[in-house]
């Protein structure tokens, strides 16, 4: 009878493990959380220049005076 209740005091091996993968999890959380906030500091370096080269190709597309292309279009199908 006594084991039983020494049995019931200890934390189960499930429970045990339930909590070390909760432990698990949020360190997951919280390095993903890091990591999305390195990123989106980022972004707006990133936006900059992709605009940056956006306007230096015009401008050399402008430097260089290619004709319009000659594109036919194709009919569409009924």
């Amino acid at each position: 009878m006594r084991r039983r209740v020494q049995d019931r005091a200890a934390t189960p091996d499930v429970e045990v493990r339930l909590w070390e993968t909760i432990k698990k999890l949020k360190k997951t959380i919280a390095n993903k959380n890091k990591e999305l906030a390195q990123i989106r500091e980022g972004v707006p370096t990133l936006v900059r220049a992709v605009h940056q080269l956006t306007l230096e190709n015009q401008e050399l597309r402008a430097q260089l005076e290619l004709p319009e292309p000659n594109v036919t279009p194709l009919r569409r199908r009924r």
